[in-house]
């Protein structure tokens, strides 16, 4: 049997987000989970119709977890996307209400 999963959790402010991130890596054994020298996949989840908290991948979740892997010693970081994301961002502004009625936008 595997070794047991480790969860860590740490109040953060905007301040001290990437920090944070990179300290959440430590504390939960990033360092012994993953290999200097093996690419690792970060996928992160973007929906620009319908953003939903906690549903989506911030851009600083996304720095905080690559600087916390590159002070580790991981390099080859590589990102990735499957078919399922929404990325019609004139869609995503119409439908969020993100810009005035009066802009028009356009269609695909």
């Amino acid at each position: 049997m595997g070794s047991r999963a480790r969860v860590a959790i740490l109040r953060t402010t905007p301040d001290t987000a990437l920090n944070d991130y990179q300290r959440l890596f430590e504390l939960g054994g990033g360092r012994t989970a993953l290999r200097p020298g093996v690419t690792t996949i970060l996928k992160d989840n973007i929906s620009w119709h319908f953003p939903m908290p906690s549903a989506n991948t911030t851009p600083w979740q996304l720095e905080g977890t690559i600087l916390a892997l590159r002070d580790a010693g991981l390099s080859d970081l590589v990102c990735v996307q499957n078919k399922t994301v929404v990325i019609d961002a004139f869609k995503a502004r119409t439908i969020t209400a993100t810009c005035p009625s009066s802009v028009t936008t356009r269609s695909r």
